[in-house]
Parts: structure tokens; sequence; C-alpha cells
């Protein structure tokens, strides 16, 4: 269970002061579903906005992780009423970032995404011969 554990928590720490959203930008080797997610919440032209990002695994409760951004920069981060560095936050382009690597590199990876692009649930299995390893993420934004 602890080998579960550890790289459930390093999703939850993304790489503080106002920390700039990273520009996630689609290629030619990303899955189409996550090229026209991103092509749909980039068209939204939305720079303020709140992201709550829940991770269930087989694991201790954790906290949900709320991201407050302001002109595409991540401006507070928060878990469970405390603050957190704005490393740890999720923006929409972390969002992406993070399914893009876990396509790359797990075995089963499930997401599904709202109209207007948002990755409303995440499902990432590192290794389907392994058990209790699969992670689940929740997200919803708010827009400010």
């Amino acid at each position: 269970m602890t080998r579960a554990l550890f790289p459930a928590l390093a999703l939850l720490i993304v790489p503080t002061s106002a920390y700039a959203a990273s520009d996630f930008e689609p290629d030619a080797t990303d899955d189409p579903a996550l090229v026209q997610a991103w092509q749909a919440w980039d068209a939204k032209d939305i720079d303020d906005y709140t992201t709550t990002v829940t991770l269930s695994c087989f694991c201790p409760e954790i906290a949900a992780v709320r991201t407050v951004v302001r002109d595409g920069e991540i401006r507070k981060v928060t878990q469970g009423g405390r603050r957190l560095a704005h490393r740890k936050g999720h923006s929409m382009d972390q969002l992406f970032a993070m399914i893009r690597d876990a396509q790359a590199t797990a075995d089963r990876v499930e997401v599904s995404y709202s109209s207007r692009g948002v990755p409303k649930s995440i499902t990432v299995d590192p290794e389907k011969l392994a058990t209790d390893e699969e992670r689940y993420y929740t997200v919803s934004v708010m827009r400010s």
C-alpha cells in the first residue's frame, strides 16, 4: 500500500509567489480526445478560475486541493483549510499535462471531459497486473 501511496501523492505535488500556470500545447502524439478537450477549454479564453481536485485511491484519505488562478497565474492553493505552496496546485494546463504524462506511462488511463473541455474524472492504472495502485481524480472548475 505504501508503494501505491507515494506515486499518488507525487501527482498532487505539481511544480511559489504568483506561479505561472504552465502553458499546455498539444502535439501530434497526443490522444485526440485530450487535444479536443484542450481546444474546447482554450477557446473559452478563461484566465480566472478555481479548480478543485480530489484524489481517491487505496490510501489514506487525502483532502481536495483547491487552486485559485487569476490572470493565468496560480494565486492561492489550499488543502483541507491549509495553505500550500503554489507549485502544489492544479491549473488546467497542469491537469492536461498530467493526463498526457499518465497516457505515456500508465497501462490504463480513462478521462471523462465536459463539453467545456474540463477533465471531470481521471482514472490512472499504472500497472494493470498490480493490485490497488489505481488513482481516481475528480475535477471541478468554477469560473471567477
